[in-house]
């Protein structure tokens, strides 16, 4: 692993939340790396002082379930939608409530994927290939909109959920990053911040991303979001953000181990 794989990981290596592989790569990459290990040693720090209230996971059985049973529910919702933008206007509609409905949306998603595919496969490859980007392209919205829905819920694991979206944006558009922005500098939850600010660090050779950081860092009061933030600007020596991490240090209210950060985070840029 490299640095930039492991940053993201140190809450929850601390929280031991990782899996058996992806911990063992951690613990190799921080026997190596002197930053990353300094990095660990201060989100520990950190953590303990702050006392942060952590709710109780759920097992990784029962997460994998929750999240395959969402997963499924919101594929069948979006099929929902379409099959009811198309349907004609004197069809009586179903409930949604109606098991008769979920089992005709799963049946047509069933039944798509199989004619996309026969049709795949029947075209020459420039077909194929045009029908494979047109694919890709529908998908990539059908996330969006996803996104953006699972934003607006009132449970954090849901917009968590919405956040971790962007994994599988390799370029999202401006209004996904305004939306990871907005998240960071305004949602109530502290974890779905935290979450959004480690989507944002995917994009940091974005200017509007960087420019979003510093401008985040001279708002945000959470510690941890703080370390966090600071420790990123000073990875890729922002020197816009000494302004902020100046006032961060001048600030009363500013707990001392994020002040010491602070000042490594300054000696750095």
């Amino acid at each position: 692993m490299k640095c930039k794989e492991v940053q993201p990981e140190l809450l929850d290596f601390i929280d031991d939340r990782l899996d058996s592989f992806t911990r063992d790569e951690m613990d190799r990459h921080l026997k190596i790396c002197e930053k990353c290990r300094d990095d660990l040693h201060e989100l520990k720090i950190v953590v303990k002082n702050i006392g942060l209230n952590r709710e109780e996971q759920p097992s990784a059985e029962l997460r994998e379930n929750f999240n395959t049973m969402l997963q499924s529910e919101l594929n069948i919702l979006a099929t929902a939608n379409i099959l009811k933008e198309n349907q004609p206007t004197k069809t009586p509609s179903l409930s949604w409530a109606s098991p008769l409905w979920k089992i005709a949306a799963c049946f047509f998603i069933l039944v798509s994927g199989i004619a996309i595919g026969v049709k795949l496969k029947s075209g020459n490859e420039s077909s194929s290939s045009k029908q494979m980007s047109e694919l890709n392209s529908e998908v990539k919205g059908m996330k969006e909109a996803l996104m953006f829905t699972l934003l607006k819920e009132e449970s954090p694991s849901q917009r968590i959920k919405a956040v971790n979206y962007t994994e599988e944006m390799p370029n999202p558009n401006i209004e996904v990053i305004n939306a990871l922005i907005n998240t960071l500098n305004h949602d109530k939850n502290v974890n779905v911040r935290l979450a959004s600010l480690y989507s944002l660090s995917r994009f940091s050779d974005n200017p509007i991303v960087i420019d979003s950081m510093v401008a985040s860092l001279a708002r945000q009061t959470e510690p941890l979001i703080q370390v966090v933030l600071i420790n990123m600007l000073a990875e890729k020596k922002e020197t816009r953000a000494i302004k902020p991490i100046q006032d961060i240090l001048t600030s009363k209210k500013t707990l001392e181990e994020v002040k010491d950060i602070a000042r490594k985070g300054l000696k750095t840029i």
